[in-house]
Formats: structure tokens, C-alpha cells, sequence
């Protein structure tokens, strides 16, 4: 077994691309487009109360595109509309971490000619915590984990709406000096066999600590604990502006690989 990396970096950075599939535009274009056919048609009848036929157009625009997060989240509400709570959690679950996927390398900073930018990323917040809500009130045994990820979805919506936080929140560009990661702990995986990148955003805190942790790539629920154990015991000197600290939002990946 071997632990390949740990990586920190502001969120700023472009997405790597590691493989590029060429894919004919025309056909792509129909796909999608029968995937909403089906999508918009499977929310159009669980709006008009017609769960049966929601569910099933909406199972199909699920397998046609597995990251559809409205399609997912429409299915919990249809099966929700039959009283069947264990696969209407199921399907919340899965629009939850759909949308979490989606935003996993989304801008993180705030400046003032980010506005536009950062309304869409508050909409995306806004759309995953429905979802994690929905997912909450359908699972009665729910893990203290997946009750503090919705509180944690509502700090960074507040964010990027630009609430007023208790201390001052800088990008990576703003900052005078970086802050100095001085040791940073790998995971305990002891739990579990999984392998696999695990991607998690988190605030560098101008106090020294790691908090808010959001983990936006999962793997399993004990792989996600160790990662998030492990960010919280990082131990960095804070970015500073102007001679005094400030607090920054980074970019946290976690990867194992078995040999």
C-alpha cells in the first residue's frame, strides 16, 4: 500500500487535465439533449402529482447521466410523493455529492470583481444544501458527519453572499506572504481498503486552524473521516497582508493507491 501525495493549493489554479476523450460534438449534443428530454418531462409530472411516471422518466435521465444532480434530486422528491423514504434518501444522497463533484475545483476566492462569479457559486451552495436538507429529513439515522456537512454547506453559501464573517477573508492574490504549511499529517486509512482521491476545500484560518472543512470529492465515509481528521491537524504559520494574519481558502487532495 502506498500514499502517493498530499496537496495543497489555492483553488485558483486551472483544472489538470489528464485525459482528453474526443467525442463527436452532434452526437454529444443529442445525447444531452434526450438526457433533459427526459429530465425536464420526469420534473414537469412530479410537479403535476404523477409519481409514478416522474419516477420512471426520471430513472431514466439518471442512467442516461449518472451526474445529473436536478434529475437526482426530482427522484427523491417523487419517491418522496409514493412514501418510499429509503429510495428517495438514496437519491439525495447521490444529488448531493453529484453537485459537491461538480463544484470541487470552482473559485473559492471573493474580490469585488467577482460578483457575477461568486452569485453562481452561492446558487450551487444553495442547490447542494436542498439536497443535503432533503437527505437529512429522510435518513433518521444520519451520521454526525453528514449533520455537520450541512452546516458547513450554509457557512460557505453564506460566503459567497457575502455575509459578514468574524475575521478577514483573503484570496491567494491578495495576500502579501503565503502562508507556510509546516507539517501536514497523512490519514489514518486503518478503516478502510478504499483507494482513491479524496478533494476537500477548507479555511486556513488567520488563528492557525483548519476549519470548514467540505470534502467535495468523496471515497467513503471512513476514507472522508481519516481525511478530514488528518486536515484538521495541519500545522501551518497563516498568510499575512499588511504585517497581520488573515484567513485564506485552500484546496486539500488526499490520494491512495494500493501496489
Amino acid at each position: 500500500m502506498k500514499y502517493l501525495r498530499t496537496v495543497i493549493k489555492p483553488l485558483t489554479f486551472p483544472v489538470l487535465i489528464t485525459a482528453i476523450s474526443v467525442v463527436h460534438v452532434s452526437a454529444l449534443s443529442q445525447a444531452q439533449s434526450r438526457d433533459h428530454t427526459d429530465r425536464d418531462r420526469g420534473i414537469q409530472l412530479y410537479q403535476q402529482g404523477l409519481a409514478d411516471e416522474a419516477i420512471e422518466a426520471l430513472r431514466t435521465a439518471v442512467s442516461q447521466n449518472q451526474n445529473d444532480a436536478d434529475a437526482w434530486h426530482y427522484l427523491g422528491l417523487a419517491y418522496l410523493l409514493k412514501d418510499k423514504k429509503p429510495e428517495a434518501a438514496r437519491a439525495f444522497k447521490q444529488a448531493l455529492n453529484t453537485r459537491l463533484a461538480g463544484m470541487g475545483m470552482s473559485q473559492v476566492v471573493r474580490t469585488q470583481d467577482a460578483q457575477m462569479e461568486n452569485s453562481s457559486t452561492a446558487n450551487q451552495f444553495a442547490a447542494a444544501i436542498q439536497s443535503a436538507e432533503k437527505y437529512l429529513e429522510t435518513t433518521p439515522n444520519a451520521s454526525p458527519d453528514e449533520t455537520a456537512e450541512l452546516e458547513t454547506l450554509r457557512w460557505y453559501r453564506d460566503f459567497y453572499e457575502s455575509v459578514p464573517q468574524s475575521e478577514e477573508i483573503l484570496s491567494t492574490r491578495e495576500v502579501t506572504t503565503r502562508i507556510h504549511i509546516v507539517q501536514k499529517p497523512p490519514p489514518v486509512f486503518s478503516g478502510t481498503r478504499s483507494s482513491g482521491t479524496a478533494v476537500l476545500r477548507a479555511l486556513f484560518s488567520a488563528d492557525g486552524t483548519v476549519k470548514h472543512i467540505l470534502i467535495t470529492r468523496k471515497i467513503d465515509p471512513v476514507f472522508d473521516r481519516a481525511c478530514i481528521e488528518a486536515a484538521t491537524k495541519i500545522e501551518f504559520t497563516p498568510a499575512m497582508k499588511d504585517a497581520h494574519a488573515v484567513s485564506v481558502i485552500l484546496l486539500l487532495e488526499y490520494r491512495r493507491e494500493f501496489l
